[in-house]
């Protein structure tokens, strides 16, 4: 399965080395462990990582998640015109910044992404579509690639 993300950060964390290479270590972390993993029904997973400052968080509006089983959206005045949908789930996984912000160490940044990742998954609302879909065997993928990369460990409250 290819999973990407598409990051949105403030600028104070665009502009802090330490959080932003623990979002770029995270993300390397999560695309490279989950190949392996195979559904009938999801192919790929883009999840937007949002992680803003008050200031701006209330321009945000978190969007629910979607399947697309196979569809082609047109996209106005882009390279490509249209852009084929399949097997496709997206969803929006918002990090609170006054917690992240804190971090002091890039092993504290990754055990928090790794941690409030899992807690994401969990709580995710999946589309009706995904009533067969393996959430469990995903969850423990996820938590397997943390695990053996020494971000969290099979004792954290996971």
């Amino acid at each position: 399965m290819e999973i990407k993300f598409a990051v949105v950060v403030s600028r104070e964390i665009a502009t802090f080395s330490l959080h932003s290479d623990a979002i770029h270590k995270f993300e390397d972390l999560l695309a490279k462990g989950m190949l392996g993993f195979k559904s009938d029904l999801v192919e790929s997973i883009t999840i937007g990582f949002v992680c803003l400052s008050p200031l701006f968080s209330r321009f945000f509006q978190a969007h629910r998640p979607k399947y697309y089983e196979d569809k082609t959206l047109k996209c106005r005045g882009s390279v490509v015109p249209e852009v084929r949908m399949y097997k496709k789930l997206t969803a929006d996984f918002v990090v609170d910044f006054g917690t992240y912000f804190k971090l002091t160490t890039e092993e504290e940044c990754l055990k928090f992404l790794a941690l409030s990742f899992v807690d994401f998954l969990k709580n995710l609302k999946y589309p009706g579509k995904l009533k067969k879909f393996e959430k469990e065997k995903l969850l423990q993928a996820v938590k397997d690639i943390f695990i053996e990369n020494s971000i969290i460990s099979a004792y954290d409250s996971i």
